[in-house]
This record gives structure tokens, C-alpha cells and sequence, in this order.
């Protein structure tokens, strides 16, 4: 996994920005073996307590366990988070829809589930005497098991959004609609461009994770419909968790026909941002989708595309460079050839799977066999080979 001290801590100066905190002091500690009891150094634990006021917040660029975390807190007597606590934050702050507001409620509990034992100093206190400890555990079951039920529950109501989108997916699938799904980094620019070819604007502002749900428009495309569909952005060290509770809204990458990777190039960290991104994507699943990077934010910079194939650089917000993109995305999404099949009748699922996937242009009922013309995606065309005719 790449990883960098700077970008890392320049990341999440940003994400205590995009939470509304206020970075007083960076501290950073060199040490060769980590801390078991509270994962930092006591030295190093001394020196940020002595510069601590009221009110102050410390955030952890790491990981720690749920031990590590109420044993520092307790060494500092001030609220202490972790990178992951800090992104929930800020997606629970962000989450407008029932499917964004579930996912977060999932990922949340997740995250609140494995620190439950520790959390309550009322518990260790009851621990200590063979007359509470039943009363503690038995507590301790019961905050398990109800975060368990919610879980199961906010799973359940997310699956039933889910099958809702697959719905209107094979309802766009019916219609021969290629589906296009904008990917990468967290602002980035994805939503602005989405806008730029939408007359039905999406969400979009100049901060991490804007957008926490997907957005998908129909759009055109030289004259070519397809669905766009706008997708929460990456982050470098994203926590698993967060990938797994927004898996339905992924699915819109997973299932897309062609991918936009849109890329900050303006930012000194681009190529980890493509990096992170193409990680991702490898931990969802997606391996052979086509993919067509795009620099946005090119009137910022003059970073040249060459180490990044197929790619176009645009500027979403000026609207330079979107005419060439157009004919890029015509060029991966329509390579077609005419074709013409003969279905026994026999095979009548296989015609209506040809009506539904290809455009038609002439169809001859047979005595003994059905002859259909039409123009059919090259990547489609080895699922029917056996069925083409031999007068091609």
C-alpha cells in the first residue's frame, strides 16, 4: 500500500477541515517499536498533553484499538478520535438521502460495536466485585445485542433500496442504455462534471466527500443516450468498513460499462489519488471495465496525460476539453458491427436477450428459424457466434 507521511497528514488537516475543526498543532513521532497499552510513546503522550487547553480535540492520523484509545484518553483527559471516527463524522454529517443516512448508520455501529468493552468506566468499575460482575457483563450483552439487531435492521432496509436500484437498472438495460459511472478521488470534481453534461444539476461544492450517494442522469453523448452516474469519492487509508457499508452504491461501478477516472491534476499527489482509486476498484471486484482517465481541473495546471492511457485532459469548471472527451467515451462505448443471426424458435429467450442488447434493424420470421439483423456490441458478439449466420 503507498503511503506517505506528508500526504498523510496534509489528508487529514483537510478531513478535520471538512469536519469544522480547527488544526492547532501537528505532532509527529518517530518511533521504531509502537506502544502496546496506549500505541504512542509516553514522552510523546507528555509533550501533547502539556500543550493541551479546554475543549481541545486529538486526532489520530492511525488506527488504534479500542483499548489503545480509552487508555490515551485517559492519559489526556481531553475527547480523543481516530482517522476512522473523524470520516464518519463527516459522513454523518453529509448524508442527505435514506440510502446514504443507512450506510453511514451501518458503518457507525460497525465501528462502535468491537468498542464497546472499555468504554463505559462504570463497567470496569462493576467487574471488580463478584456481586456486580454478572450485572456489568450481562449490560455489556445487552448494548451488543441491540447494536447487532440495528445493524440487521439497517441491512435489511438498505437491501431493499439496493433491489430497488437493480430494478432500474435492468429497466435501462431494456432500453439498450449504457451505463457510465464517474469515479476517483474525493473532490476531485466528478459532480461538476456530471453538471456539465446534465441539465439536472447534482450536488456539488468544493470540499471532501460532497457527494455520499450516487447520483446517475441520463445524458447524451453525440447523440448516444447513456446513464452517468456520480459516486462517492476515495480517500488514501479509507477504512474497509466504509467500502463495505457503501456497497450498494458502488455497485453503480461494478456494473457500468465504462469508467471515468477523474483525476485532480492540479494536486501534487495525483498519481496516488489514481493509485487509491485503482485499489478500490480492485477490492470491488472490477477487473475488466474499460477505463478512460480523465484530468480535470486542467486550467490549473499544464500536467501532461502521457503516463495515463486512454486519457483526456478537461476543465470541468471552464468547460475545455469536454468536445474531445465526448468523442473519447463514443470511441470506448460504441464499437459496433452489424450482424445478422438465425434463432430456432426453440431459443426464443436468446431472441428477446438480442431485442433487449442490440439495435435492431430487420427481423424475417422463417418457417423453421427466426433471421435478425442488427448492430451488436463488439464485446457482446462472442455469446451468439454460434448463432451467426453463415452468409456474413
Amino acid at each position: 500500500m503507498f503511503y506517505d507521511l506528508p500526504i498523510s497528514l496534509n489528508e487529514l488537516q483537510a478531513l478535520c477541515t471538512a469536519c469544522h475543526l480547527s488544526v492547532k498543532e501537528v505532532i509527529v513521532q518517530n518511533i521504531h517499536e509502537l506502544s502496546n497499552k496506549t500505541f504512542i510513546g509516553p514522552g510523546k503522550l507528555k509533550e501533547i498533553a502539556d500543550q493541551l487547553e479546554n475543549d481541545d480535540l486529538v486526532v489520530l492520523s492511525e488506527a488504534v484499538s479500542p483499548l489503545q484509545l480509552k487508555h490515551i484518553t485517559d492519559l489526556l483527559k481531553c475527547e480523543v478520535i481516530d482517522r476512522s471516527d473523524l470520516i464518519l463524522r463527516i459522513f454523518e454529517s453529509r448524508a442527505q438521502s435514506k440510502e446514504a443516512k443507512l450506510q453511514v448508520e451501518i458503518a457507525k455501529l460497525e465501528y462502535m460495536l468491537p468498542r464497546l468493552i472499555g468504554s463505559n468506566e462504570q463497567l470496569y468499575a462493576q467487574q471488580g466485585g463478584s456481586g456486580f460482575r454478572g450485572s456489568g457483563e450481562t449490560q455489556l450483552e445487552l448494548d451488543r445485542r441491540r447494536i447487532t439487531k440495528r445493524i440487521v435492521l439497517a441491512k435489511k432496509q438498505l437491501n431493499k433500496i439496493r433491489l430497488e436500484r437493480q430494478t432500474q437498472r435492468r429497466k435501462r438495460s431494456h432500453r439498450n442504455m449504457k451505463q457510465v459511472a464517474l469515479v476517483g478521488y474525493t473532490n476531485s470534481g466528478k459532480s461538476t462534471l456530471l453538471n456539465c453534461f446534465s441539465s439536472k444539476k447534482v450536488y456539488e461544492e468544493d470540499m471532501l466527500f460532497a457527494t455520499l450517494q450516487t447520483a446517475s442522469r441520463k445524458v447524451s453523448i453525440n447523440h448516444h443516450d447513456i446513464i452517468m452516474s456520480d459516486t462517492v469519492g476515495f480517500i488514501h487509508q479509507l477504512p474497509h468498513h466504509l467500502i463495505e457499508a457503501f456497497q450498494s452504491t458502488l455497485e453503480e461501478v461494478t456494473e457500468a460499462d465504462l469508467i471515468l477516472l477523474v483525476v485532480d491534476s492540479s494536486s501534487n499527489y495525483y498519481q496516488m489519488q489514481i493509485e487509491t482509486t485503482l485499489s478500490v476498484l480492485k477490492d470491488l471486484g472490477v477487473k475488466d471495465t474499460p477505463v478512460l482517465y480523465v484530468f480535470n481541473k486542467a486550467d490549473l495546471t499544464h500536467l501532461p496525460v502521457l503516463d495515463y492511457q486512454p486519457g483526456i485532459a478537461v476543465s470541468a469548471k471552464e468547460g475545455t476539453g469536454l468536445s474531445l472527451l465526448c468523442k473519447q467515451i463514443e470511441t470506448m462505448l460504441f464499437k459496433t458491427h452489424l450482424k445478422t443471426y438465425v434463432i430456432p424458435y426453440a431459443d426464443g429467450t436468446l431472441f428477446q436477450t438480442l431485442l433487449q442488447n442490440t439495435d435492431v434493424t430487420m427481423i424475417d420470421y422463417k418457417e423453421n428459424d427466426i433471421q435478425l439483423t442488427c448492430s451488436i456490441d463488439e464485446s457482446l458478439e462472442h455469446l451468439y457466434q454460434q448463432y451467426e449466420s453463415r452468409s456474413n
